[in-house]
């Protein structure tokens, strides 16, 4: 078994453990189990009178907004040139927008109001008026979508428009997309089960005369790959004080960033290869430097995404290390591989946990660290908390929500990270299979 496939059994097995535990409460009107839905008044209650699809950007739109619009003819001549799928880029595209198309036309065959909205149009005057979101694309777009979402009672429910090419573990069932009238007519039914999903408040501080700066970039339609070399602190008016860096600045003001992160917040250098200097603090104890490769905190449904990669264990990094136990520490173990796996996929599956959990979990990657016997020094690599405070040290980097908006995060930045239950998201879940 491949370690992509190995990765896949564990997030299965693990998705499976979490629904089969019922960790994930119904809200509003439904007390039911999902499937249980032979009461009709018992049935949860959706209202999607006035519905906003959310359309992916394909990478044949990021290539034509790219370069300023130019004409179909102009940019075919060079994305050829350039050694690009032309053919492939463009089909996919339309089949995207045919898609799409096909949801808004369901939607007003059973009498909804339908707007639709793309990455550059989407805002919070039609989220305002709408009674549902909609998001047809991946996890990606059911992401967006979701960001900007700061009514915890309006759902967000997100058709995965490429099912045979992607999972979309956050957008309804494979069938729905499959059927979509189907899923609209279970949708009203009530055959679903409600799922609150918590998300990440975000709070910055910095001094007053550079909050201002702190506006977001949108990655996904970034014409270049970093910001440009930033000093905040750049003369002798607006240095930090470091005589007492545990302590809070007074000078410092705060804001609330306008978007919630569903997945995770990543807060690190924009160039890779820079090593990240953070200060951290969790659930408000004692404040520790660091060097790494950034900071990963992930909510419940960001636990099977990125913060699994990053601490999952592979099968055969598990295996040399029963074989070592065996033969430099005479300890009898089983070291066939099948039960190494076994070892790895139980490790692995402790590292999720359900959507609508109120913890956090964070990861520090590749934390560069001495230990020292018998403490280490410094805090632990990976944790749950309820609460982490970073503080910028760094010349060039960001704070990323959910892999798509990128915030400035340079020396002497400080943000707090916390899951409130007023920002949590309203979604659903639906059978695997079909309900009639």
């Amino acid at each position: 078994m491949s370690v992509l496939n190995n990765f896949s059994v564990s997030i299965a097995k693990g998705l499976r453990r979490l629904q089969k535990n019922d960790v994930t409460k119904p809200f509003l009107s439904s007390t039911k189990r999902r499937g249980s839905t032979s009461n009709k008044e018992d049935r949860p209650h959706l209202k999607m009178e006035k519905s906003l699809i959310v359309s992916k950007v394909t990478r044949f739109e990021y290539e034509k907004h790219s370069r300023e619009n130019i004409s179909d003819d102009e940019l075919e001549r060079i994305l050829r040139k350039r050694g690009s799928d032309y053919d492939a880029m463009l089909q996919n595209h339309k089949e995207q927008k045919a898609f799409e198309e096909s949801v808004a036309k369901n939607m007003r065959d059973i009498g909804l109001k339908v707007e639709m909205a793309s990455r550059l149009t989407y805002n919070d005057e039609l989220i305002n008026w709408c009674d549902v979101v909609v998001p047809c694309g991946g996890d990606g777009t059911f992401l967006l979508a979701a960001s900007r979402v700061r009514d915890a009672n309006k759902p967000v429910i997100g058709f995965n428009s490429s099912p045979q090419r992607s999972v979309g573990r956050l957008c309804l069932p494979t069938w729905c997309s499959n059927d979509v009238k189907g899923a609209l007519h279970a949708l009203k039914e009530g055959k679903f089960k409600w799922l609150r999903r918590s998300r990440i408040r975000t709070t910055v501080s910095s001094v007053p005369k550079l909050l201002d700066k702190i506006t977001p970039v949108d990655l996904h339609t970034l014409h270049y790959c970093r910001y440009p070399p930033v000093s905040h602190f750049q003369d002798t008016e607006c240095q930090p004080d470091h005589t007492d860096q545990d302590a809070p600045s007074s000078q410092l003001s705060t804001k609330v960033l306008p978007f919630l992160a569903l997945n995770e917040v990543f807060i690190g250098e924009s160039v890779t290869s820079r090593v990240s200097l953070l200060r951290l603090q969790i659930d408000n104890g004692k404040w520790t430097q660091t060097k790494s490769s950034g900071l990963c905190v992930t909510t419940g449904t960001g636990s099977t995404s990125w913060h699994f990669s990053i601490n999952c264990l592979r099968t055969h990094s598990v295996l040399e290390l029963m074989k070592i136990l065996g033969k430099d520490f005479d300890v009898k173990l089983d070291t066939r591989l099948e039960k190494a796996r076994e070892v790895a996929e139980r490790y692995n599956q402790k590292l999720m946990f359900p959507p609508d959990s109120r913890q956090l979990a964070y990861s520090v990657r590749e934390y560069i660290t001495f230990e020292e016997w018998p403490a280490p020094r410094g805090l632990r690599v990976r944790d749950s908390a309820a609460s982490v405070r970073v503080r910028s040290h760094c010349t060039d980097a960001g704070l990323v929500v959910d892999g798509s908006v990128s915030f400035p995060f340079n020396d002497g930045t400080e943000a707090l990270l916390e899951i409130y239950p007023e920002d949590s998201l309203m979604t659903v879940q639906m059978d695997e299979a079909l309900p009639h």
